[in-house]
């Protein structure tokens, strides 16, 4: 693998000192723990991903009374027009202090089935 870039150096351990539980949201996956992999779309409105990432990164009560942890890090990404729904759940996390933005990274991956590319977005968060 290349070697990290001077942002990326920061140590951080994958629980945070926390235990992550499975995510609550049908779009977003934890490979590792206290790492979250949050895909939008623009199926639902920008405010249901705010929402979810502001419950992914303080943690949450379930109905049933379990206590979930907050993550240390939550990969938001956004293909196409969903960019700007990535963008603003991201810039309301760091709005309200939740976070701070570690990366942006954009890129121009080519669709299966077509011969055309699409734009896409994504934006690490890390807990603060």
């Amino acid at each position: 693998p290349p070697p990290p870039d001077s942002a990326s150096q920061r140590p951080i351990s994958p629980t945070c000192g926390m235990a992550a539980e499975g995510a609550t949201a049908t779009e977003a996956t934890e490979a590792t723990p206290g790492v979250v992999d949050m895909k939008v779309t623009t199926k639902k409105p920008p405010s249901f991903y705010i929402r979810s990432a502001k419950s992914f990164l303080t943690g949450v009560e379930t109905a049933e009374g379990e206590k979930k942890e907050p993550i240390c890090v939550l990969n938001i990404s956004g293909l196409g027009e969903a960019i700007n729904v990535a963008v603003a759940a991201a810039t309301e996390v760091v709005r309200e202090g939740l976070g701070t933005l570690d990366k942006v990274e954009t890129s121009y991956p080519e669709m299966a089935g077509t011969n055309r590319g699409c734009p896409r977005i994504c934006i690490t968060v890390l807990h603060k």
